[in-house]
């Protein structure tokens, strides 16, 4: 096991508590989402995975950016536009939009069990941890070309 791995299993793992509190609580404790940043900027300071620091603050950017529209819009609680600037940082902006597109596929799986049971609000987090899980089993199972987007697009960035 690599570094990167590492660092992916416990952001993974990061994702899991998240998930744990905000099915009980509906909050995402800010401790977690900082956590995910300092977790970026030591892998990506002592070369831990490959995201560079511009990767890593344009990717929490994106994150920040995209979460807090949403959460403008309704569609978001503030601690899923802040656990998405930590997976930005941990990601990259490439990684975080593969991310993203396998939150918002299982993010949608979870509006219909949610709408189901005639619940008003649904938790994100676990949308998202299953978003990364499903990213990190791709990019570990099919190398070279590694990437959710590359395997469904066939193609490259």
């Amino acid at each position: 096991m690599n570094p990167a791995h590492v660092v992916a299993l416990v952001a993974l793992a990061l994702l899991l508590v998240a998930s744990w509190i905000d099915l009980r609580s509906r909050t995402i404790p800010d401790s977690l989402s900082v956590g995910l940043l300092v977790l970026a900027l030591l892998a990506t300071t002592f070369g831990w995975h490959a995201v560079t620091f511009a990767d890593l603050a344009i990717g929490a950017a994106v994150g920040f950016g995209l979460g807090a529209a949403l959460f403008y819009l309704g569609a978001f609680g503030g601690g899923d536009a802040k656990l998405a600037a930590g997976l930005g940082a941990c990601c990259g902006l490439w990684g975080l939009l593969e991310v993203l597109f396998g939150t918002a596929l299982f993010g949608g799986v979870i509006a219909l069990w949610a709408r189901r049971r005639g619940l008003e609000t649904l938790p994100y987090a676990p949308a998202f941890a299953a978003g990364f899980t499903a990213k990190l089993a791709v990019e570990w199972a099919v190398p070279p070309r590694t990437g959710l987007f590359d395997l469904l697009t066939g193609g490259g960035r």
